[in-house]
């Protein structure tokens, strides 16, 4: 049940936040306020969990939370690159193929969960 939640947040939620952060046009302002959202999922990720060092592995709602800040993270530099190949790029197949490849990318860290939970058997 866990691993079907996590796919359809991962599937669905993923590419939808990659698309919210990529329908700007890639001026100067969104150049900045993507990779300080990436930044900011990247040190609430590390604060959870150092600040929170002692409940590690016990508490179910740390672990997902620091998961999901990192995931945040993840897609918010997805976004900054594929924004700066925009920049360099602005053709329409450009703007096509980063969308198709970012959306997919946002869904990586499924594939590893996928893999772990495989590794450690019934």
């Amino acid at each position: 049940m866990t691993l079907a939640v996590t796919f359809l947040i991962v599937f669905l939620v993923g590419p939808w936040a990659f698309r919210r952060l990529t329908q700007a046009v890639p001026s100067p302002r969104v150049m900045r306020a993507v990779p300080l959202l990436a930044l900011s999922a990247f040190l609430m990720a590390l604060a959870l969990r150092i600040g929170f060092a002692s409940h590690w592995g016990d508490s179910l709602w740390l672990s997902a939370a620091v998961t999901m800040a990192l995931w945040a993270a993840w897609i918010a530099v997805i976004a900054l690159v594929v924004q700066a190949l925009r920049r360099a790029d602005p053709r329409l197949s450009m703007q096509r193929w980063t969308g198709a490849l970012g959306a997919a990318g946002t869904t990586v860290p499924w594939f590893g969960l996928a893999l772990a939970d495989l590794l450690r058997g019934p």
